[in-house]
């Protein structure tokens, strides 16, 4: 069976990456992640022996007319098309295009907010056939199997079907125990040169490292994707697919993608040990809680090509953190950061700004509080209650939500009115917050003495050229 995989067009002018959790315009980090689920999928799918192709549109520059001449020369029995939250209209429009251009092809769809929100998606087109809710591979693979035979897929776990008018979902499926299992991904179809780093602009790719967080923070949508429960890979599997990532495409740069890398640091420091025994050449980035690092670790890390860390610090008023779940101290974050700095990496720390508990003056004391801090890159990102966290599900009850437009429902702006705080400050304050970070002197040097030349300081204009989208 024809299979197409496809990343939706962006809904404006820009890149745009939809990837479980990370739902966000280019300009959040000046450039557009690897498709790791469509390319894991894709992987899965041509284990058993279906024909695949995978467009990331937003970044091949595909628009819909574009679109429609792909599909049009490939023209597959089944597409898959990833969704978000704050493109979730502009992805709705895809399921009339492609039956206009493949009228007996089905069309899936698959993404966090799709499968909180089934019905309400089937809702707002009625060419779409399927909606994958969870952990996507193993469930479009049995949707490709089952439809190449000509049987029934309603009862395939994890699959929500529109049978005959009547939206029919069947049970959820179980996560997978032994991520193991899967092949490594198809990045033979895509163009790796649209992957790029900020300022290198080096190629790079995303190697999973574990599934799953055990962690109630409200509004992290990760565990409606990949669920409480962590599913760590083994060690030398890593270091293998890193070997062969190197080998078969000559990528030396990479972001290790889990929900929080150093969750289980004695499998960090086995892995960073591993990468040292192999003596592989290679550079690489990860996130983390403030709470799962040591001394011991980040050295190895440092030593093994780790060069940034971005850590989810969230908020500086600790009674906003303890609201929100996150189960850390403003001191923990200071004394990590601290540390960090101290090995010599560059840090990366993301501030969510209109949490629940928010005022005109915690906003200040975060702002405050990032610029306390030694760091490199800030985020300020705007609370967005995305379906699957508890987080949207306080909002609706509290009444706070200020749009039900789901374009409204972006990182760069707030959707949540409180008393005495409305969405519109929260909003201004955000890009003024970024704004003056990055205007620092002390962060302008910064920047301006990572150039190493001609090449990178073209780079850096092109991701500042990205950046005001998101400011």
């Amino acid at each position: 069976m024809k299979v197409h995989l496809i990343n939706p067009p962006s809904p404006g002018d820009f890149g745009f990456t939809r990837e479980g959790r990370c739902m966000q315009k280019e300009g959040v980090w000046t450039t557009t992640w690897p498709p790791i689920s469509l390319t894991e999928s894709a992987a899965v799918l041509q284990q058993k022996g279906h024909d695949v192709r995978v467009n990331d549109c937003s970044v091949e520059g595909v628009d819909t007319e574009k679109l429609k001449g792909i599909l049009k020369e490939f023209a597959p029995d089944l597409v898959v098309m990833n969704s978000t939250t704050p493109s979730l209209n502009f992805d709705m429009t895809m399921p009339p295009l492609i039956k206009e251009v493949l009228p007996t092809a089905k069309i899936a769809a698959f993404g966090i907010h799709v499968g909180a929100l089934p019905e309400e998606s089937f809702a707002l087109t009625d060419a779409l056939d399927f909606i994958v809710r969870g952990e996507p591979e193993l469930t479009i693979v049995d949707l490709a199997d089952r439809l190449e035979k000509g049987t029934d897929p309603s009862d395939v776990p994890g699959l929500s079907s529109r049978l005959n008018g009547t939206i029919v979902h069947a049970g959820d499926r179980e996560f997978v125990k032994n991520i193991d299992e899967f092949p490594y991904p198809a990045w033979d179809l895509i163009d790796l040169d649209n992957y790029t780093l900020p300022f290198s602009g080096r190629q790079f790719l995303m190697v999973t490292t574990a599934r799953g967080c055990p962690y109630k923070c409200i509004y992290c949508v990760a565990q409606s994707y990949y669920g409480k429960k962590i599913r760590m890979r083994k060690v030398p599997k890593i270091v293998d697919e890193l070997e062969y990532l190197g080998d078969m495409y000559g990528v030396k740069d990479f972001f290790f993608w889990s929900e929080s890398f150093t969750i289980i640091k004695k499998a960090i420091k086995e892995l960073c040990r591993e990468i040292l025994r192999r003596n592989l050449d290679i550079r690489w980035v990860c996130n983390s809680r403030v709470d799962n690092v040591d001394r011991e670790l980040l050295e190895l890390m440092k030593q093994s090509g780790c060069w940034m860390i971005s850590y989810g610090i969230e908020s500086g008023v600790q009674d906003i953190l303890d609201g929100i779940k996150k189960d850390v101290t403003i001191a923990e974050i200071e004394e990590s950061i601290k540390l960090t700095r101290s090995v010599g990496f560059q840090i990366a720390g993301h501030f969510v700004l209109g949490l629940p508990g928010e005022t005109k003056e915690t906003l200040h004391k975060t702002y405050n509080f990032a610029c306390s801090l030694d760091l490199d890159y800030a985020q300020f990102y705007c609370a967005s209650p995305w379906p699957g966290s508890e987080f949207y599900r306080m909002a609706k009850a509290e009444n706070w939500l200020a749009s039900d437009n789901w374009d409204d429902y972006e990182q760069d702006k707030s959707v949540t009115n409180y008393p005495g705080l409305s969405a519109e400050e929260i909003t201004r304050f955000r890009n003024r917050a970024t704004r003056r970070f990055y205007l620092r002197p002390k962060i302008i040097w910064r920047t301006m003495t990572r150039m190493k030349s001609p090449e990178e300081f073209m780079n850096f204009l092109r991701m500042l050229k990205a950046f005001l989208t998101w400011v």
